[in-house]
This record gives C-alpha cells, structure tokens and sequence, in this order.
C-alpha cells in the first residue's frame, strides 16, 4: 500500500502586505484620474482661448493674432504660453525680423487706427493702388507687411504716423510719452523743460562723437544736458512717433565771432525738410518747432555731419 504526500501546509496570508498592494493601485489609479484632468483641463483652456481670439489692434497700431501666432509658431507659446501681450512682444522685438507672420493671410479687420489715413497713403502711393486696390483695410494690410519696412509714411504732416520700431527700443522715451502724451510738440516741450548743462562740463562732450543714444540715455537719465542731449531726447521721441529724425552735430556763428558746436534735429515731411531745436527755444526763447532753413527770426544753422545712433 503506497504511503501518501503529507499535503504542504497551507501559506498563511500575509494581510497587511494585501492591503498595502490594494493602496498602491488605488494611488496609482488616483494619479491616471489626476493626469487625465488636467489634460481635459488644458485642452478647454486652449479651445476657450481659441474661440475668443481674433485678429485685434494692438497699442501700437498694428494688427496682431494672438491664436494663429501660437498655433503656427509652437516653439514661441511653449516659451511665451498664450499671453497675447508676451507673444506680441516677442513678434515686434524678434518676430518680424525672423520673417514670423502676426496674423493669417487674407485675415479681415477694420482700420480705426488714427494714425493710418487710408486716403493720404493712396494718393501718395498709387503704385500700392494699382496692386491692391484702394480699400482702407488692403491698403493697411500691405503697410504692415511691406511699406512700414519702405519707410513709406501713414499721414500728412500734423498726424502721427504708425511708428517702425518699438517702445522696448527707446523704453525711456517711451515713459516720457506715456508721462505727457504722445504728441510731437508736447515732446519738444518737454525737452525744452530739461536743465542746461553746458559744454566745458568734465562728463558731457563738446561733439557729438558718442551718438545720440549716449547722449539720449543722459537727458532721460538725469534731465539735464547740452544741445546734443535736448537733441537727442527729441530725436527718440519722434522716432517712436513714426517719423525719421536725424541729429546734426553742426555749428553756429557766434557773436565773439567765428563758430560754436550746436545739434539739432532735421526731419522731411511731405518732402520738406523741417528743423527741430529744443535748445534754442530754452536759450534764446525761439520756438525753433517745425521750422525752416533760413526761416526770419531763427538762427544761422551751419551744416556738419548727421549724428549715429
């Protein structure tokens, strides 16, 4: 007769490590619920942000979508998010230089901007007329993508043209501007309100050999300055009004006899090349604004040479 196995005794079960198992599914399982959430989450985010978003006019005068510059550009939300202002910082600083669109071709909008006069930049542009038409919105749209980089301007002289660079490259002048109002003459005004700090001074140049942004970054800095500085304020104040300023470093007679340095401003308007010499209203009471060569009543303006930024 065989003899049978003795049968294996039976595992006692280990409860606590049971229970520590079931635990551990349930967080894991807790962890795929969260993820999905927030993934659910970012999604209706994203599509709420893009049923909102639209072609819009930026502070600036340009036109600007938010939407299609990230869906287009993913590199740029990834390290901007979905912030419109972010994004459009990073189009008008880098964008645009890297040949970045700011809003879909064939996008419709309407041009309220003051600063685009529709019918001054088709009477003076009609070679823009005879390719596009002369809708105000068609016309706007090749100033973005083609005539602001021509330097072609937006309105006649007393309006302010749509400026071609950015408060970030004259952030100073730009919080003057803010200050007083973006306005030509209230930006001789304030230049004309800086404290004379002549030449001869140790700290501030007799020419103009370190550039207008030097001599800019002193007049902000500590609102006192020479010729070249109230110049040079003026200078970057028209430039973020739209219009091309160019500093002299020049001369003019003196009563003693022979010459003294002087800067001032030139800039051509409608084909006129007009002066601008914040300086000379401070030290002599002329209201040198918007005046012309060999105006009645103005100074002797002797030529030099155009200043460098």
């Amino acid at each position: 007769m065989k003899k049978r196995k003795p049968r294996r005794p039976m595992r006692q079960v280990n409860k606590a490590a049971v229970l520590k198992g079931v635990i551990m599914a349930f967080k894991i399982s807790m962890k795929k619920l969260i993820f999905a959430v927030l993934a659910a989450s970012v999604c209706i985010m994203f599509k709420a942000q893009s049923v909102s978003a639209a072609p819009v006019f930026m502070p600036d005068g340009y036109v600007f979508d938010g939407e299609f510059y990230a869906s287009k550009y993913p590199d740029i939300a990834y390290i901007c998010g979905y912030d419109i202002p972010t994004m459009y910082q990073h189009y008008r600083t880098f964008g645009w230089l890297e040949g970045r669109m700011p809003y879909a071709p064939g996008s419709t909008f309407t041009v309220f901007t003051p600063e685009f006069d529709a019918a001054y930049y088709a009477a003076y542009n009609p070679d823009v007329v005879a390719a596009y038409g002369n809708a105000p919105a068609k016309l706007y749209e090749h100033y973005l993508w083609f005539g602001r980089l021509e330097n072609r301007r937006t309105c006649g002289a007393g309006g302010v043209q749509i400026p071609a660079v950015t408060r970030w490259q004259y952030p100073q002048a730009a919080a003057v501007l803010d200050a007083v109002g973006w306005d030509m003459r209230k930006a001789y005004e304030w230049c004309v309100g800086l404290d004379y700090y002549g030449h001869g001074k140790p700290d501030m140049p007799e020419n103009g050999a370190p550039g207008t942004r030097w001599f800019a970054n002193y007049g902000f800095t500590y609102h006192k300055g020479n010729c070249f500085v109230f110049a040079a304020t003026f200078f970057e104040m028209a430039k973020l009004l739209g219009y091309e300023p160019r500093q002299v470093d020049g001369q003019l007679p003196l009563r003693r006899g022979g010459f003294g340095p002087h800067s001032w401003d030139e800039i051509d308007i409608d084909g006129v090349t007009y002066v601008y010499d914040p300086e000379c209203m401070w030290s002599v009471g002329i209201d040198a604004y918007h005046i012309y060569y060999g105006q009645k009543g103005t100074w002797r303006y002797v030529f030099g040479t155009y200043m460098s930024e």
